[in-house]
């Protein structure tokens, strides 16, 4: 809520003052007729009466409207506000995110549930209103005649029950709407993901049907939400003509014994009607409830977890990474480890294993994007969580098996960063990646919008590789970035990066005997823990280590490319599996 009143600024601060001279107009009305009135009645002069009355009716509607357009306003500025901090919070979480929200879920958060507690402030700005105006409107009753408030008092314990009942039902079946509404959204969103599998085997009406099955408890959620309103609004509509009529009737009775005049006879009515304004306003509370059902959904988002990274300043230096005991557990499995090595700044180490060997784990644990269960990454001896977010992306870069291209432009795309790197380091990149051909050939090259961009999946991989690659990273981790491209091309790409990123430390995730031996080091993993850490001609030595690559069919894939590093030489480093 003070997020949404902040994000509002001064239309929060003129919604609360015109609920706050709202009510006062609304209660001064009454009376200002009631007098206006008994003027006319008696044979007074009753022209600065009337004016009166006419400048008080003047104030409210004033009011009513300004009300209206403020809360319009601070409702959108708020569900701005919320939508931004709940994306940051998503970008914070990170990796971690996809683990705890799929993509529907978390857009509907964002869409749907954001705009339900935004209407927060709106919605208790006008409950206080109403609340004030009903309390004056009973005071002013009980000033005409004690008999009047006494009487509206005998039903409103009755009226109050109601709500009490009403408002948490309301909430409940709100929260199983919105709930069902994101359970839609996820199965949409993943259909599409597989809209090609779904179009090659003919299933789209079975996919249909599967991704609409939540509409059954949508409708029934949206229909109980109805039927708990319609309720609530038929038997307060019993209660409050009843009450309604027993105090007119009562006025009526003081009016004919002299007790109340006529003029206070009609301010008993207006009085009376704005006494009963609170308990008659079940779409107030339904409003409540969708708002508090919303700020829940919003609030399990940004109370999941604290933001990546600490306040601590990365200090400069060559690179060098360190992982002291690092382990990490998925689903309740444990991924990694007890990973403990030391790459020295400036080298190349890949990371090798069979698939269920965690390497992309590792990468993604050394690069900062998951936080690791147990144990300490350092780069440059300072812990990667304690490390400020923005210096701990400036000092990282990735690419990936499936790089995202963002941005409008391709320019755009392969220079997304805070800090963009020079136009002549982007064209090196390129040229080493072997991608400045094939972009060049693009319709508008560099300039081509990325919603046009028609390429392989080697082509995209050899774009996300060029971004890395373009950026003054200390540390370069590469998580299978180089699958989709063909033997040759990723022969030339390897060795032109290697001279790129020659300064640089790599950590290299890759299936590919050719690339683990033009690394420095191979850090070779099983089922989450490190198995060995040298260079790959030592290890070729291994049956299991050849069993990998398949030697006997690749042939001289399997050969280094270089001269073997001797275990104790200086791009050596020291290992300590724990298991």
């Amino acid at each position: 809520m003070a997020q949404t009143v902040r994000a509002a600024g001064g239309h929060s601060a003129g919604l609360l003052a015109v609920a706050a001279l709202d009510p006062l107009a609304r209660l001064v009305l009454p009376a200002a007729l009631a007098a206006a009135v008994d003027a006319v009645v008696t044979g007074r002069t009753a022209w600065r009466q009337v004016l009166s009355a006419c400048a008080v009716l003047a104030v409210s509607t004033a009011c009513e409207a300004a009300r209206e357009t403020l809360q319009t306003t601070a409702e959108a500025r708020g569900a701005r506000a919320l939508r931004r901090r709940l994306l940051h919070r998503v970008w914070d979480l990170g990796v971690t995110a996809q683990a705890r929200f799929d993509t529907g879920d978390v857009l509907s958060r964002v869409l749907e549930s954001t705009a339900g507690a935004a209407a927060v402030t709106p919605a208790l700005v006008s409950t206080m209103s109403l609340l004030g105006t009903s309390v004056g409107g009973l005071v002013a009753l009980f000033l005409i005649d004690v008999g009047l408030g006494l009487l509206f008092l005998a039903g409103v314990p009755l009226t109050w029950w109601l709500l009490r009942w009403f408002v948490p039902l309301a909430g409940r079946v709100t929260l199983e709407y919105q709930e069902a509404q994101s359970d839609l959204s996820s199965r949409f969103v993943g259909a599409l993901t597989g809209l090609r599998t779904i179009r090659a085997s003919g299933t789209a009406d079975r996919e249909t049907a599967r991704i609409l099955t939540p509409l059954s408890r949508l409708t029934a959620a949206g229909r109980g939400f109805w039927a708990a309103q319609r309720g609530a609004a038929w038997r307060i509509g019993l209660i409050m003509p009843v009450m309604q009529l027993g105090v007119l009737a009562l006025a009526g009775h003081s009016l004919l014994h002299g007790r109340i005049s006529h003029g206070e006879m009609l301010a008993a009515a207006g009085y009376l009607a704005l006494a009963t304004g609170l308990l008659k306003q079940t779409a107030v509370f339904a409003r409540l409830a969708r708002a508090r059902a919303g700020a829940d959904r919003v609030g399990a988002v940004l109370r999941a977890g604290t933001a990546a990274g600490g306040r601590r300043p990365l200090t400069s230096g060559p690179g060098r990474l360190e992982l002291r005991g690092v382990a990490l557990c998925a689903k309740g499995r444990p991924v990694l480890r007890g990973i403990d090595f030391t790459v020295p700044a400036g080298t190349e180490v890949a990371l090798v294993g069979p698939p269920d060997s965690g390497a992309s784990a590792l990468a993604r644990v050394a690069g900062g994007l998951v936080p690791a269960d147990q144990g300490t990454v350092l780069l440059d001896d300072v812990p990667l969580h304690e490390v400020r977010p923005g210096e701990l992306r400036d000092a990282i870069a990735y690419a990936f098996e499936r790089p995202l291209l963002v941005g409008e432009t391709l320019r755009d795309a392969l220079t997304y960063t805070d800090r963009p790197p020079a136009a002549g380091r982007l064209a090196a990149s390129l040229r080493a990646v072997h991608a400045e051909e094939f972009t060049a050939r693009l319709p508008r090259g560099l300039e081509t919008p990325v919603r046009r961009l028609r390429l392989s999946g080697g082509e995209f991989q050899r774009l996300g590789l060029a971004r890395a690659a373009c950026r003054d990273a200390r540390l370069v981790i590469l998580d299978d970035a180089l699958s989709s491209v063909d033997t040759v091309t990723e022969a030339r790409a390897g060795t032109a990066l290697g001279r790129l990123l020659a300064d640089r430390t790599r950590l290299v995730v890759t299936h590919r005997a050719a690339t683990a031996a033009r690394a420095d080091l191979v850090a070779w993993l099983d089922a989450g823990t490190l198995r060995a850490l040298a260079p790959h001609a030592v290890l070729l030595r291994d049956p299991a280590y050849r069993a990998i690559f398949r030697c006997g069919e690749e042939g001289d894939t399997a050969s280094p490319s270089k001269p073997a590093h001797s275990s104790d030489g200086p791009t050596a480093a020291t290992v300590r599996t724990r298991t």
